[in-house]
């Protein structure tokens, strides 16, 4: 009964990010207003001092490296040590999953509309770099034991979004692309937890602990992304105005989808040995 419930929690949580994910496509890259709003938190990046722009660039040149060797590596170790074979496979389904659909989706499937918002109209919708490194991050945490999955938690979900916010600093992608992939990886990773729960894994004694302190990071950051949504969306027409609020609110929507998603995740997974 336990697992039964447990498969229907992942399959709501995966229903409402597929959902999500669509929404944020329709918005951010379909519609004028929501085209104006990214654009101004990714023009109002660029102004970021030059030396942060380099080091932005030098980290970012690395980060397929280090998320899918260094990802890749540090779950084959854990994984064949504490002899989770099921996690292992379920980690590198779930990462090679969430990397091609993200590819398919951003070249093959989803294009940008042409609003007047913008004069850049190639389609960066989702991010590979923020999927890729959202999925070592996933792969990682799940196949850690239930003790260590919130350290996992913390750490990786620090990584996907500190790679997120240099992503847009960076000028390589707007924040709704970078929350898309987040959304996409969480939505394959709840793919995963129930792909282990019929595998019937058992169940860990004691469950892992919950992380409320990224749920409070996760509010926080919404309510101020929200705030700098409202002063964008009431100034549509103003062009080129408020671009470091806009860039602002834009580091704080992926902070704030970043924490809750590593929070969610733990907590989803908290019961699965």
């Amino acid at each position: 009964m336990a697992a039964r419930r447990g498969v229907w929690s992942f399959a709501i949580a995966a229903v409402i990010l597929a959902a999500a994910f669509v929404a944020t496509y329709v918005f951010f890259v379909r519609t004028y207003i929501g085209q104006i709003v990214d654009e101004r938190a990714f023009v109002g990046a660029s102004s970021q001092h030059d030396m942060v722009y380099r080091l932005t660039g030098m980290v970012l040149g690395n980060v397929p490296t280090i998320a899918i060797g260094g990802g890749i590596l540090l779950t084959l170790i854990i994984g064949l040590v504490t002899r989770r074979f099921r996690h292992l496979l379920v980690a590198l389904a779930v990462g090679g999953i969430a990397v091609i659909a993200a590819e398919l989706a951003k070249h093959v499937f989803l294009d940008r509309a042409e609003t007047g918002a913008t004069d850049l109209l190639d389609n960066s919708f989702p991010s590979g770099h923020a999927t890729v490194a959202a999925a070592a991050a996933f792969a990682v945490f799940v196949v850690c034991p239930p003790r260590w999955r919130p350290l996992a938690a913390v750490l990786g979900g620090a990584f996907a979004v500190v790679t997120g916010i240099l992503l847009v600093i960076q000028q390589w992608h707007r924040p709704s692309d970078v929350v898309a992939a987040f959304m996409l990886v969480a939505a394959c990773g709840c793919l995963g937890g129930i792909a282990l729960l019929l595998w019937r894994v058992p169940e860990a004694v004691p469950p892992a602990r919950t992380l409320p302190a990224l749920w409070w990071i996760a509010g926080a950051s919404a309510l101020a992304s929200a705030v700098a949504f409202v002063i964008i969306y009431i100034t549509v027409e103003n062009h080129g105005s408020h671009l470091q609020i806009a860039y602002a609110g834009g580091g704080a929507a992926i902070l704030a989808v970043g924490s809750a998603f590593a929070a969610a995740g733990n907590a989803l997974f908290r019961r699965i040995s």
